[in-house]
């Protein structure tokens, strides 16, 4: 009797566990613990805690503003209107819907992102925010599992336009509603998610063109929400959304008549995804599909489906993105097929940098796609990626306030006020408001998420990905216990020691360590010892031993400045340098530079020798870069498109390099990443 008394509170509490869920070890924010292509699966979140550094430093706020800012702009009727909108939909208030037609899933992002917050933190606060708006969400859920404020409170049709992005803002409802359960226990927005997921089933593909899954974060969701309950119709639809793309073009078949970007290259829908050769069109939509697409063969192992994902990742990664990361250089033009493209990856090689557009969402699409690529392959050249993305694609996108956004992520600024690029017209850092609030929530979920995409398991052992800060509490894949320490101050140093705390081990088992890309003369010992295998830069160095409490291991990195050079065909970077550091992209940025010196007139020797200087900026510390450098004085430029070059000696200027997601934070500055270089004899 007792035992019926607790099994009957558990379930009012909403803390049911459904069958698929049953062996689910951990929260995990990707659940890959039963997938059958997967190589390798993520701790839950709870295996992870950052202890100190960089990161440590970057959650804490995440935890303590960034979460509660992005809150009390949801709930201001003037800034982002978003609970209002839920509340006119649900007939529980009167008024006009304000706000973008993707307005809803700036709420769902945010649950997401603070359920991962409460299940570390217990944070009181925001189990009580999550309450309340998920009471909202399903009061505004129509009957048949459909919800859409932008139309519900609208009154508008269904299903008229695709950029309504109606399935957009329900495919980030599935993805969170999911999360939600694995951080919390509590089912009350799964409940919800089941009657989405129920609904899209019954209508994409099938009364629905899949072009309304244009920007197609339903794919992620569905195979999720497949993951999470075990219903496999769910990953049907979510195969049916990869399906449909390129199956009726625009100019021809049955969609040829649908309205808006159906059939374009703008949602990559001219040819189908298995036939496609080259990225195109729209950040969001391509790093989205294919992160998808992805998640489709992680389950079903779809074979036709991993080729073309390879071949397009290389012409991302060899001909079309920018150095720091950025996946859409091109603000607005057109597709070499007469399509008209926004906020896309451009042409091969066409990488401008003062009319970058590069949405921070698709950067961090990016290191989403990357993530599952690393699950299905074991390839540290996705890490590597992944580990782009995370220092320079879209950390510039928020202040180190906290609380304040880049949507576009422009690699240069002529000078201070300059806002005559239409590609970039964001001048200064902002709050997001009604228009620009996709980055922010997508920012706050990857932040409050990070610790579990650091390690991963597989029947062999451990896999060291990231580096930060950290203690690891977990399990191996034998259920043996396994606790380490991680001791860095990495990104700024290369010294990371990983200490064997625990080890439940009896058997050898494998640690696999990432030596990034960059890192040539990269040095691993065990216990002062070199390993049997030498560490190799763009490689996991493997270490199988019978490992036990107190062994160390210790990586260094060099951490010398680099000069970064583009290939011939970037026109727009011809006889121009980029510096890094590390894993840090750096900048100049006119804060740093004499009244009288114009940043444009700024030279780098190709012999330049950059020395690491801690500096803090927003009371955040942080290696800079000095060095001597050249200027070349010159009489401002007027209204001359052309004018014959003078001949002003160069002369010798100290400069300090900044990292680039640190740019825009002292006021309005001039800066650029790439800076032209003079060849000494």
């Amino acid at each position: 009797m007792k035992l019926l008394f607790t099994v009957g509170i558990i379930l009012a509490a909403g803390l049911f566990v459904d069958a698929a869920a049953a062996n689910e070890p951990q929260a995990c924010v990707v659940d890959l613990s039963h997938s059958p292509k997967t190589q390798m699966r993520a701790f839950g979140l709870d295996a992870v805690r950052w202890t100190d550094g960089f990161w440590a430093k970057r959650y804490e706020q995440t935890h303590k503003v960034t979460l509660r800012r992005l809150w009390e702009l949801a709930a201001d009727p003037e800034a982002g209107h978003v609970l209002d909108n839920m509340r006119i939909a649900a007939g529980l208030a009167e008024g006009e819907y304000a706000g973008t037609n993707w307005q809803d899933a700036w709420l769902y992002k945010w649950i997401e992102a603070a359920a991962c917050v409460y299940r570390v933190t217990g944070d009181a606060w925001i189990a009580a925010r999550m309450d309340e708006s998920i009471a909202l969400i399903a009061q505004a859920q129509e009957k048949d599992g459909y919800i859409a404020t932008q139309i519900t409170a609208t009154g508008k049709p269904r299903f008229q336009e695709p950029r309504e992005h109606e399935v957009y803002n329900m495919g980030h409802l599935l993805t969170a509603a999911c999360i939600h359960k694995r951080m919390t226990g509590k089912d009350t927005f799964l409940k919800i998610a089941v009657r989405t997921g129920d609904f899209l089933c019954e209508t994409l593909g099938v009364s629905v063109s899949p072009s309304y899954a244009h920007n197609p974060s339903a794919i992620m969701g569905l195979v999720e929400l497949y993951r999470q309950t075990g219903r496999r119709k769910y990953l049907e639809c979510a195969k049916r959304i990869v399906d449909g793309r390129g199956a009726h073009p625009k100019h021809g078949g049955v969609y040829s008549k649908q309205p808006g970007i159906a059939g374009t290259d703008q949602i990559q829908d001219r040819i189908p995804l298995r036939r496609a050769t080259e990225v195109v069109g729209h950040n969001v939509f391509f790093t989205y599909l294919y992160a998808g697409a992805a998640d489709v063969y992680l389950e079903m192992g779809d074979k036709t489906l991993l080729p073309p994902l390879e071949r397009l990742w290389e012409d991302l990664a060899h001909r079309k993105i920018c150095i720091n990361g950025g996946v859409s250089p091109m603000g607005s033009g057109v597709s070499l097929r007469k399509d008209i493209v926004g906020e896309a990856v451009g042409p091969a090689y066409f990488l401008p940098s003062a009319d970058a557009y590069n949405e921070t969402c698709g950067q961090i699409g990016n290191f989403m796609w990357n993530y599952r690529m690393l699950c299905i392959s074991k390839d540290a050249r996705y890490a590597d990626m992944m580990e782009l993305e995370l220092y320079n694609g879209f950390m510039a996108g928020i202040g180190l306030d906290g609380k304040s956004w880049f949507y576009r992520n422009a690699l240069r600024r002529y000078d201070a006020e300059h806002v005559e690029s239409g590609h970039n017209d964001l001048a200064q850092r902002v709050l997001p408001g009604r228009k620009r609030i996709c980055c922010p929530t997508n920012l706050l979920r990857t932040f409050a998420q990070l610790q579990a995409y650091l390690y991963s398991i597989d029947e062999d052992g451990l896999w060291v990905h990231h580096f930060g800060g950290n203690v690891l509490d977990g399990k191996l894949a034998d259920g043996s216990n396994l606790k380490l320490t991680q001791e860095t101050q990495y990104p700024w140093d290369g010294k990371v020691v990983l200490k064997m705390n625990s080890v439940g081990a009896s058997e050898p088992f494998a640690v696999r360590l990432r030596i990034p890309g960059w890192a040539k003369g990269a040095v691993v010992q065990v216990n002062g010892k070199a390993p049997a295998n030498p560490p190799a830069a763009g490689r996991y160095l493997f270490m199988k031993r019978a490992w036990k409490a107190g062994d160390v291991i210790e990586l260094d990195l060099p951490m010398e400045p680099r000069l970064m050079q583009a290939h011939p065909k970037a026109e727009q970077l011809r006889n121009q340098v980029a510096v890094m550091r590390g894993p840090i992209l750096y900048c100049l940025e006119s804060a740093d530079l004499p009244d009288d010196i114009d940043l444009n007139n700024v030279y780098l020797p190709d012999d330049l020798s950059l020395r690491p200087v801690s500096q803090s900026i927003e009371s955040l510390g942080m290696r800079t870069l000095k060095g001597d450098a050249l200027y070349r004085p010159e009489a401002p430029w007027t209204t001359d498109l052309y004018r014959p070059m003078t001949n002003s000696a160069l002369k010798p200027l100290l400069v300090r390099m900044i990292p680039y997601f640190a740019w825009n934070n002292r006021g309005p500055a001039a800066m650029s990443v790439w800076l032209p270089v003079i060849l000494r004899d």
